[in-house]
């Protein structure tokens, strides 16, 4: 449907307002004048502090709150039953998914930069955005997370001509089964990796593989599309684009080529080879998978102008997205620290745990993680996550909590105890604190993986360590 204009003076109701993207964007259109409100089951951080801060009022589902608005958001989380969405279709009221809102409100004519792929997607994003925002481009975006020290995910530049998105392979609402990505045709496109994920949604990598060659027929001749070049599944699409199709990676053929990583007091340093000059960079972000995000990022700014000095101060300034290889604690006198990730997905969370291997060589990680995607509360991959899980020196198994999707399922994932040696699986009526209490030694890395809440789990642990000092473990 067509959206825009919409009158200055429209109220704009979010069903489903809690989800990352949700969120971000009503708190966009609270900022270009509309009037917002929103509605969910689940309403938590940092989402929720969001919104509130930024005066949008949340309810839960309720009839009542279809009485006023002139249009309403229906999240991809939202399915046939809801009472909001009854009485909206009965009484014809006039809805739209998330995707065609950004086209059409604040996309429109501007120049678009897209970062898909399984992996990787909101770091680069938020990253792209700091770089060009750093170098005075004043870009507008949408990111699928909170960048360090920023209000929400989403900003919204009258002066710039470049808009900066996720382009998600998930579905778009429960009235359009197709990628929300498949709403939108880049100027630029990434395309960081592909492997299987949201069970839900697709039976099988083929499924997403086959949507991601139809986001190719949708991109102009003209754009650029940069590709992971060491991801097989990536490179295969090569054929199916009509676009300039430029890869990045650790390989020899690269374009854009990552030479060499290292570490320096607590800092990634990486060298890279564009296609006619050196880049140094440094990097608070650890991991080869962030030196291949850092990639990515660097390829589309030099791409739009960004001059190499000024590429290399903003990867140095870039503070990182919340969630995301976040530390909540850092406890001096013991060298203990706690760090939240967002991983998700067996090799995410392999990534993640050699990422702060990598950062911190001496320490014991002490993983913890939470099945909370539709594709691990499914029991997908489960032995692929259990060998992830034993990079880490011990890992804990938490258990499948409840689903925001209100078509998830729960299943049993998997049994309780001793899996392996050193990943156990837990059933959530273990005393957490006094478990961590016995588990945690001076200098751990206590690394809580999950696309949930997890709240639980990192409120003890960040206790423990603040009040670590008392005494010693060893």
């Amino acid at each position: 449907m067509r959206i825009s204009p919409l009158p200055s003076k429209c109220h704009v109701h979010f069903v489903g307002i809690c989800g990352t993207a949700m969120g971000n964007v009503a708190v966009g259109m609270k900022e270009k004048g509309f009037k917002v409100t929103g509605s969910d089951k689940d309403i938590y951080p940092p989402m929720s502090d969001v919104l509130k801060g930024k005066g949008i009022p949340v309810q839960s589902f309720c009839i009542a709150n279809t009485r006023d608005p002139d249009l309403f958001v229906i999240g991809n989380a939202i399915a046939r039953g809801n009472v909001e969405v009854e009485d909206i279709l009965n009484n014809r009221k006039p809805f739209c998914s998330l995707p065609e809102l950004l086209a059409n409100v604040f996309i429109e004519n501007r120049r678009l930069i897209m970062v898909t792929g399984t992996h990787g997607k909101t770091t680069t994003t938020a990253l792209i955005f700091h770089i060009l925002k750093e170098n005075h481009l004043n870009p507008s975006g949408m990111i699928g997370g909170v960048i360090r020290g920023q209000e929400s995910g989403f900003a919204w530049s009258q002066k710039g001509e470049v808009f900066v998105m996720e382009g998600d392979e998930y579905d778009t609402a429960f009235f359009d089964k197709t990628s929300k990505f498949l709403k939108f045709s880049p100027d630029i496109l990434v395309v960081n990796s592909i492997e299987f994920d949201h069970a839900d949604i697709f039976d099988s990598v083929a499924d997403i593989e086959k949507a991601f060659r139809f986001l190719l027929r949708r991109t102009p001749g003209n754009a650029l599309v940069f590709a992971n070049g060491d991801d097989n599944r990536v490179m295969a699409l090569r054929p199916h684009s009509h676009s300039r199709f430029i890869s990045y990676g650790f390989g020899q053929p690269n374009g854009y080529r990552i030479l060499s990583i290292g570490y320096d007091t607590g800092k990634m340093k990486l060298q890279m080879q564009t296609e006619d000059q050196q880049l140094s960079l440094i990097s608070d972000l650890p991991g080869g998978h962030n030196a291949m995000n850092i990639a990515a990022a660097c390829a589309v700014c030099l791409a739009l102008g960004v001059p190499v000095r000024g590429l290399e101060r903003a990867v140095a300034t870039f503070p990182g997205v919340r969630r995301r290889f976040e530390q909540h604690a850092f406890n001096k006198a013991t060298g203990t620290r706690v760090i939240e990730d967002f991983a998700h997905h067996p090799t995410a969370v392999a990534a993640t745990i050699r990422g702060a291997r990598d950062m911190f060589p001496e320490s014991r990680i002490l993983a913890f993680f939470e099945p909370a995607s539709n594709t691990m509360r499914r029991g997908e991959m489960r032995q692929e996550l259990v060998n992830s899980l034993e990079l880490a020196d011990i890992a804990f198994l938490l258990p499948v909590p409840e689903g925001r999707r209100e078509l998830a399922q729960r299943v049993e994932f998997v049994p309780v105890g001793e899996l392996t040696e050193t990943v156990i699986g837990l059933n959530g009526d273990e005393d957490m604190e006094f478990l961590l209490e016995q588990t945690i030694q001076d200098g751990d890395v206590i690394l809580l993986m999950s696309n949930g809440t997890g709240q639980w789990v990192l409120q003890k642990a960040v206790s423990i360590v603040n009040s670590d000092s008392r005494k010693k473990r060893g």
